[in-house]
């Protein structure tokens, strides 16, 4: 009896085709060989890369910056200005002229009665007020003023003027000769 081949069942592949196809793939595959010539260029153009970004970035980031302190003094000015706009409209007010006029020069409106309160602790010589027909004058107020500015103040003979005091050297020691 004689056997047959079968064909159909061949599972294997004969050896020597396997070692002929892992050496092909293997020439057909190298590894990429980089040398320091080359790492150097890569190094450089990232650098320049880096360094092309990094100036557009920083001005970026110093004009955000400056603008957000910009804004911060803007929003301080406006708040000052508003407090300062108040203020004005309160001077301007009637109430206000009423209460500085009482404050000031001590008005009082008709049927009113001022009242000053003395302390017991003040002396007698030290008021400043004056009766009213103790000392009339009979110049307007604003010759009163125009010679309050144009008199100069008289200055007694013992008090020297602080603007002109005379300049005293300093006494140099002489040294005795050896």
């Amino acid at each position: 009896m004689a056997r047959k081949k079968n064909t159909s069942f061949r599972t294997t592949v004969p050896v020597a085709s396997r070692a002929t196809k892992g050496t092909s793939s293997a020439k057909l595959r190298k590894k990429p060989q980089v040398d320091i010539v080359g790492i150097a260029v890569i190094v450089s153009v990232v650098l320049l890369v880096l360094l092309f970004i990094a100036t557009p970035l920083r001005n970026y980031y110093q004009g955000r910056s400056e603008i957000a302190y910009l804004n911060e003094s803007i929003a301080a000015k406006e708040a000052e200005k508003a407090r300062l706009s108040e203020e004005i409209e309160r001077y301007e007010s009637d109430e206000f002229l009423e209460q500085e006029a009482r404050r000031r020069f001590g008005l009082v409106e008709e049927g009113e009665m001022a009242y000053r309160i003395l302390d017991p602790r003040m002396q007698g010589g030290t008021t400043t007020t004056t009766d009213k027909h103790a000392e009339e004058d009979s110049r307007s107020w604003e010759e009163v003023l125009w010679e309050s500015f144009a008199e100069p103040p008289e200055n007694d003979a013992d008090t020297p003027d602080p603007g002109n005091l005379p300049i005293q050297e300093d006494p140099v020691e002489e040294q005795p000769d050896p």
